[in-house]
Parts: C-alpha cells; structure tokens; sequence
C-alpha cells in the first residue's frame, strides 16, 4: 500500500501525536518522537501534515466537528428541556466524549492557557459550539452571554474534571463513582441553574 492510501498510517500519527503532546506539551514534543510513538517513519508525516502545528489544527477540528455532532441533539430544545435533561446527557454523551478524548483536551488545555495566545483553542471549541446553536436559534439570542455560560459554567469545569479526576480521587482518598457523581450534581446545580434561569 502506498503513502497515498495510507489512512492506517496517518489515523496511527494523529493518535500518536494526541498521546505525544499529552505527555510532553505540543511545545515539548517533536516529529521524531511522534513517528517512533506511530510506528511510522518520519517521511510519512510529512506526507500527510506540513508540520506540527497542523498535526493540532487537525485533531481540534476532528474534536470540534464530533463535539458538535453529539450536541445536535439538543438543538430544537428550549433551556428548561436542556436543563431537564443535562445530568443524563453529561453522565452519557458529554463527558464520555470528554474521556475519550481526555488527552486532547489537556493538550488542549495547556496550549489555550499560553499568556501568548490570543485565539486559546479552546475559545475556538465554544464559538462552534454556539455558532450551531444559533442556526436554530430565535430572536433576542445573546451570543455572548452563551458563549460566556457555556465556557466558563460548562467547558471549563468539565475539562478540569476530566483532566484531574483520576488525581482527585487519590489524592482526596475518594472514589471514582462519588467524585463523578458530586460533580454531575454540581454542574446540574450551576449549568442547570442557568439555562432553568433562562426557560
């Protein structure tokens, strides 16, 4: 099979670079060590990306654009329906999502936290998050007050827990299934409470 037909190939060099980046900082990390994680030579990262940074560009999209997928499911409901039904779609959609993806979103994480960045990467995940909210929005849609709700009472906390849950639990001698259920608890009381505000 040639490098063009190589889909293996290059699906093994986005994952390898997700759990390079992980461990290293995108930063920290380099090509060669993403093709030695892939299995791969180097060559055949060249063929598929022209450098690192489009190695990232390519996992967030692939992230924003599965992201958004499974929020469709929520887009005709009104706040109180979203409201309603937010503990069972973060236990089942979001933040199994967000497991998965738990090494992407510290990559994520740490690069949007660079006082030098002026786009974060994780601004670019809400804005298409709104952004599809709003196809099916009404008159009167505050898209900085969504944004702002569903970044800093949503995102932010559920990336935090994500990425610090496992350390939490050890740390604070607790277990997995108490430290989940506090915080869906509490997202359904802040997040919850904000769209029950706004029904």
């Amino acid at each position: 099979m040639g490098a063009e037909n190589s889909g293996d190939g290059r699906s093994r060099i986005l994952e390898a670079a997700t759990r390079i980046f992980a461990l290293k900082s995108f930063e920290g990390s380099r090509i060669e060590e993403i093709a030695r994680e892939a299995g791969v030579p180097k060559s055949l990262i060249y063929y598929h990306f022209k450098s690192k940074d489009e190695i990232l560009e390519v996992l967030t999209q692939r992230f924003i654009d599965e992201y958004t997928a499974i929020l469709s499911v929520a887009e005709n409901e009104t706040h109180r329906e979203k409201a309603d039904k937010l503990a069972v779609r973060m236990k089942n959609l979001y933040m199994e999502f967000e497991k998965r993806n738990a090494d992407l979103i510290r990559v994520m994480l740490i690069d949007s936290l660079k006082k030098t960045k002026e786009r974060p990467i994780v601004f670019k995940v809400v804005e298409a998050m709104i952004d599809a909210e709003k196809k099916h929005a009404g008159e009167g849609f505050n898209t900085q007050e969504r944004l702002m709700a569903e970044f800093f009472t949503r995102l932010i906390p559920n990336y935090a827990y994500i990425c610090f849950k496992d350390a939490w639990v050890s740390y604070f001698d607790t277990t997995r299934e108490e430290t989940e259920a506090q915080f869906l608890k509490l997202i359904v009381d802040t997040h919850g409470s904000y769209h029950r505000y706004h029904e």
